[in-house]
């Protein structure tokens, strides 16, 4: 754990992000507490692990504006007050092949359909939209239900799209055995997109970890990649 927070405060050096989501954290409350100050944020909410699995931490700067809407293992939902522009930001992380998956799922859904501001909703999905998003492995299975693409399909949701590598996700493999996915994005209801037309997904490199970090710049003016 030591070497990852070393490493992702390097990048955040690098980049500066008012507010910064993880997942997967695997590390209960307290530990959070000492993250936070290392990395130099002054606020957050976190979700204990359960066990050695599990967690998540929404950390941010005290300069903005910030409410917590709701939260769960799998979800941290805020709202965001710029002047007189206010917006909704979740983070998410999608469960992988458990029982609980569906539910996670359906509890996103009802969420964002729920939310009467712009929103935008970035992590972990654990699901590709199409095969151009994997290389290696398996195809997608068209008998398995693909959760991201109906959310989307019903909410009228776009996929932010990115920039910088393909793939945010390696089994860090090489040759045949070799998987790449893109399994980390950001999607936007409209108005939200209405709102920051210029904001901006991007990829960053992978250190000490089989994800690369993405950042969301809602108003880009330099490119990180």
């Amino acid at each position: 754990m030591c070497f990852k927070v070393r490493a992702l405060k390097a990048q955040i050096k690098g980049v500066h992000p008012e507010i910064v989501f993880l997942s997967e954290t695997k590390a209960d409350e307290a530990r959070m507490d000492k993250v936070m100050k290392t990395l130099g944020y002054s606020e957050k909410l976190a979700i204990n692990a359960r066990g050695k699995a599990g967690g998540l931490c929404m950390m941010w700067i005290n300069s903005i504006d910030v409410k917590v809407l709701e939260f769960d293992s799998n979800i941290i939902a805020i709202e965001i007050k710029e002047g007189n522009c206010v917006w909704v930001l979740v983070g998410f992380y999608g469960l992988a092949y458990t029982i609980k998956r569906r539910g996670a799922w359906e509890h996103l859904n009802a969420l964002l359909e729920s939310i009467q501001e712009p929103w935008a909703c970035f992590g972990d999905f654990n699901l590709t939209i199409s095969d151009e998003e994997k290389l290696g492995g398996r195809r997608g299975n068209s008998s398995r239900q693909n959760f991201l693409q109906d959310m989307m399909f019903e909410l009228g949701a776009i996929d932010l799209g990115y920039s910088g590598n393909q793939f945010t996700w390696s089994n860090n493999r090489w040759g045949r055995n070799a998987i790449k996915e893109r399994l980390d994005r950001g999607i936007a209801s409209m108005s939200w997109r209405l709102k920051f037309p210029k904001a901006t997904i991007y990829h960053l490199g992978a250190i000490k970890s089989d994800h690369c970090p993405i950042v969301l710049d809602t108003n880009p003016v330099d490119t990180f990649c």
